[in-house]
């Protein structure tokens, strides 16, 4: 077996780079006073209190836009909503009708 190293055979090696598109300053501050136990990711228990802030007021739904918003926003399936995947989150909040503040 032969191995050869990307320059030998004149390809430029390839650069692997992820990048964060920016969050809006706005986004972060929601973020942040969402954030109660300031670990850096919203837990289930911080989404339903959210989704109870903005509207959803009738038994079960906090939970269940709470549990929906973490299957759409969660892109590394951790369980939790981070400061990247808040951007997701929020696009699934609006999309629901609900208005952030």
């Amino acid at each position: 077996m032969v191995h050869l190293h990307w320059s030998v055979i004149g390809i430029k090696e390839p650069s692997v780079s992820v990048s964060v598109p920016p969050v809006p300053v706005k986004l972060v501050d929601i973020f942040k006073s969402l954030d109660k136990n300031g670990d850096g990711f919203l837990c289930q228990r911080e989404l339903k209190k959210a989704f109870e802030g903005w509207g959803a007021w009738f038994p079960g739904m906090p939970t269940y836009r709470a549990n929906r918003g973490i299957s759409a926003a969660d892109a590394n399936g951790d369980g939790c909503i981070n400061e990247a995947e808040f951007v997701d989150l929020v696009k699934y909040a609006l999309s629901c009708g609900y208005k952030l503040n």
